[in-house]
């Protein structure tokens, strides 16, 4: 079967949240979802992979592209995941094939992510993507309760 690929729809949040669940063991409620779930949100894209109506993929990116980053707008992504059963059927590269061709269309310098230090596999695929490995360190700063 045919792997599509295409923005999250509202009424796709159900099977979303169960890939989610699925891959990363739990996400936020579905309530959450569907109350703050934009439809063309201007600055962050969703987008699904769908083998039939089950949602085998996603991919969420951001849109950075303020006037202090000018010289280096750029799309950075996360919430990147696979179903077990999508592994091997190209539902990954698929996904980040949109990505890439959407930054490249609207004028985007580079793409980004964020990535566990001990997520080999992962590494591997970005780079077979073309990514190349930056030597960065990440910090966090919890601010809610």
């Amino acid at each position: 079967m045919e792997i599509k690929i295409e923005y999250l729809k509202y009424e796709d949040l159900s099977e979303y949240k169960k890939m989610l669940d699925d891959v990363l063991g739990k996400s936020n409620s579905l309530e959450h979802f569907q109350a703050h779930y934009k439809e063309n949100h201007p600055n962050c894209k969703v987008i699904v992979a769908k083998k039939d109506s089950e949602i085998i993929g996603t991919i969420t990116f951001a849109l950075i592209d303020t006037f202090t980053s000018s010289m280096d707008p750029k799309v950075e992504f996360s919430n990147f995941a696979t179903s077990l059963s999508a592994r091997g059927t190209n539902a990954a590269t698929l996904l980040m094939n949109f990505v890439t061709n959407y930054a490249k269309e609207h004028g985007y310098k580079s793409i980004v992510v964020n990535c566990l230090a001990d997520a080999s596999r992962a590494h591997r695929f970005y780079e077979k993507m073309g990514f190349e490995r930056l030597d960065s360190v990440r910090f966090r700063l919890e601010v809610s309760e």
